[in-house]
């Protein structure tokens, strides 16, 4: 019905329908509603039974996607004779008057009263409604029952009649409404032009002939009486009014309106749509139309916190809306995300998703399925959810390579693709629309990985749509922190092992470009180095001192994340394989914060936790106070409520830190601020040492890195005070640091 118009009515040949003849009011309603785009009322009383009408054929417009005006005299039933002589007070008084009758009102409201009032609660949350009370001058009331009904194609219908609105006028008492048609007779014509501009005038508040009252109150006291009700909702409660209309005269209109409601509501159930009742932010719809412009391919370079996981769904319900299908493959970075991405694609209504990796033991007949019926049907819907560690497995691949063109590449924490084994299969990827999600994109010391990305995705620097970590902070979707740097020394053994490994990395160094030679011995040397100062044995020491601090200032902690030191390098990489086995330092630590803070419970989160679903729900219940984790709070993982992060594996990889500060910077109804304490070791090397050129570049890195995050803290200038004494030891120019980082943002 909705690619339906006014035309597509048969009227009755007298243009009037009467509920003592063959022709009802209802009927009307129940063709007109849904076939309108725009509807303007102009009504007498805004009772429980001048709006049982209304309810008729109102969810259909609703889905439809109408807007409508209403112009009322006022909502007060119970007190009209109060309201019979105009006086200047009135405008002061109709809100209490109002008031006083709000509980009347809705202990009167009818089934059909509710959904009308139901469906207006939904149209004031999209905006697509306004309710103007208004006084007729001078001192007279405004009875009128007339609207203005506009279709898509600007057909137009004015409503007139002394059908009373009333609980019985629709349905009996004689009662009976004219219509007037834009394309009819010279007359009707005639009648329609006359009309239609008085009463959108009216609803414009451009008539001088009225007194307009607020509106704000009226709207807040509908949405207050109304019930939080999604479209399918609306539409169920519809139908079953529709139900229970009892009629002998032309029945076969409202059989024929209950089996079109019936097909609509199976259609909306299974169709996909935007989640929570809403609608995409601003943002998100410009972030679909960049990437549409892009030639549907694209990076989102988006701050930890600012949806980037909605952002690349509502591009795949776009395209659904545009062809009727959804195909997609979303590539996440391990089990958690997967589990994650999963509820948020359901929360969007997407039915057909099959997740891909060894927990899910039946993806593979899935799969065979799925590339079976695509053979015969490729308009066929449906999304896959592999982890980088599946996709490239041969297993995979062989159902990966038949999947349509067309279909939807999503990859999240993208900088993964720059894996060896997955870089090889995206080289050659036949999926011609791509989604790249990473709020740091940049893989550190991999320049051929990044280029590979930006070129796969055909977006290069700011990129296809960019949503810095300023500019989430300053709109409030994410909240301020502040920022407490703490420098760590490396002890004598571990300052030796360090000078040792950068003398080795001497002759790597390009000293003309300031940069390293591209060697497998050179990546090897800096993850070895890197080490020494992820794992330094002061950071056990600066970290007690943290806490207490905390213990000091407030004899406890909640809601805090532990980033400890581990073995393994965040990328994985095969270097860093050899030291798996060696003892990791979550244990210390966590011993360390239980040795201060006794009565506070703390739990590990790690990829060895086989429970941590339900560590997360520990946490969001004030159960567990502290999560302690290594990397498995890194990428992507939504976490409840956390304000406190204390960073004690300082890796010197920007995008780690930007992952981490992201977890804890997520807004929360009870959350003002956050605090973040961050460890930065520095190797103390003097400025006559050999290596100085290549400390000096590696300092500039992680000053770069630490800078750019005070610059958006609270406390901004305290902690630039802290890292003048550094950048001098290094010969660094650390506000030129600063005008570099403002420059790019």
């Amino acid at each position: 019905m909705a690619d339906m118009t006014f035309e597509d009515i048969k009227f009755p040949d007298n243009f009037e329908y009467s509920s003592d003849s063959d022709d009802l009011p209802l009927e009307f309603y129940l063709q007109a509603f849904p076939r309108s785009k725009t509807v303007y009322l102009k009504l007498g009383y805004f009772s429980s039974s001048a709006i049982r009408v209304l309810a008729y054929g109102f969810a259909q417009f609703i889905y439809n996607g109408g807007t409508i005006k209403i112009v009322t005299n006022h909502f007060l039933y119970g007190s009209d004779k109060q309201l019979l002589d105009f006086s200047d007070t009135l405008e002061e008084n109709i809100d209490e008057l109002f008031l006083s009758n709000l509980s009347w009102l809705k202990e009167s409201l009818t089934s059909e009263s509710f959904q009308f009032i139901n469906c207006l609660k939904y149209l004031i949350r999209k905006q697509r409604v306004e309710i103007i009370p208004v006084m007729l001058l001078p001192d007279k009331m405004a009875h009128y029952k007339q609207g203005i009904f506009i279709d898509k194609d600007d057909n137009t219908i004015f409503m007139d009649g002394s059908c009373n609105f009333t609980a019985n006028g629709i349905l009996e008492n004689g009662e009976n409404i004219s219509v007037f048609l834009s394309w009819g007779c010279t007359f009707q014509q005639n009648k329609v032009s006359y009309k239609r501009p008085d009463i959108i005038g009216l609803c414009d508040r451009t008539n001088e002939k009225y007194k307009y009252l607020d509106s704000d109150k009226i709207l807040n006291a509908v949405s207050n009486i109304g019930k939080e009700k999604s479209i399918q909702e609306l539409l169920s409660n519809e139908l079953d009014i529709i139900k229970r209309v009892n009629v002998t005269t032309n029945a076969e209109i409202i059989e024929k309106y209950k089996l079109e409601l019936e097909e609509l509501i199976i259609i909306v159930k299974n169709a996909p749509r935007f989640p929570f009742n809403s609608k995409p932010r601003e943002y998100q719809q410009i972030a679909y139309e960049n990437w549409k412009a892009n030639n549907c391919q694209g990076i989102f370079a988006m701050a930890t916190g600012t949806g980037k996981t909605i952002t690349s769904l509502n591009c795949l319900l776009n395209e659904y809306k545009q062809t009727g299908v959804y195909q997609a493959v979303i590539l996440v970075p391990g089990k958690t995300l997967l589990k994650q991405w999963i509820e948020e694609a359901s929360g969007f209504n997407f039915k057909k998703i099959i997740p891909v990796s060894s927990e899910f033991r039946h993806w593979k007949k899935q799969l065979n399925e799925l590339t079976t019926d695509l053979l015969f049907n490729k308009s066929k819907s449906f999304i896959l959810i592999t982890t980088y560690s599946s996709f490239p497995n041969d297993s995979f691949q062989k159902y990966f390579k038949k999947l349509p063109n067309a279909t939807l590449l999503i990859a999240d924490e993208a900088h993964n693709l720059g894996r060896p084994q997955v870089k090889a299969i995206i080289k050659k990827l036949h999926l011609e629309k791509r989604i790249a999600l990473s709020a740091t994109i940049t893989r550190q010391f991999d320049d051929e990985g990044n280029s590979l990305i930006e070129e796969v995705f055909n977006s290069l620097p700011p990129y296809t749509y960019n949503f810095s970590m300023k500019r989430a902070i300053d709109e409030g979707v994410l909240c301020q922190y502040d920022y407490y740097p703490h420098f760590v020394y490396l002890n004598e053994w571990e300052l030796d092992k360090y000078v040792e490994i950068s003398r080795k990395l001497l002759k790597f160094f390009d000293f003309d470009n300031g940069v390293f030679k591209s060697s497998n011995v050179v990546q090897m040397l800096l993850i070895e180095r890197k080490r020494i100062i992820h794992k330094a044995a002061s950071k056990l020491q600066v970290f007690e001192k943290i806490l207490n601090q905390q213990n000091n200032k407030y004899s406890s902690v909640s809601n805090s994340f532990v980033y400890v030191p581990e073995g393994d390098d965040e990328d994985g990489d095969e270097y860093e394989n050899k030291y798996k086995n060696e003892t990791n330092l979550l244990d210390k630590f966590l011993h360390k914060f239980e040795t201060i803070f006794p009565n506070d419970r703390a739990y590990a989160y790690t990829s060895e936790t086989d429970n941590r679903e339900q560590v997360l729900t520990w946490f969001e219940s004030g159960f567990v106070k502290t999560l302690f984790s290594m990397k498995c709070l890194d990428e992507g993982v939504d976490v409840p409520r956390a304000e406190l992060a204390i960073f004690c594996s300082s890796t010197g990889n920007p995008r780690q830190f930007i992952q981490r500060r992201g977890r804890v910077l997520r807004t929360h109804p009870d959350k003002t601020r956050a605090v973040i304490h961050d460890m930065i070791v520095i190797p103390s090397i003097t400025p006559n040492e050999d290596t100085i050129k290549i400390e000096r570049k590696l300092m500039k890195d992680e000053l770069t890195r630490v800078v750019y995050f005070a610059s958006l803290a609270r406390n901004y200038y305290s902690t630039m005070t802290r890292f003048e004494e550094v950048a001098t030891m290094y010969d660094i120019d650390l506000y030129g640091i600063q005008e570099e980082i403002e420059e790019k943002q």
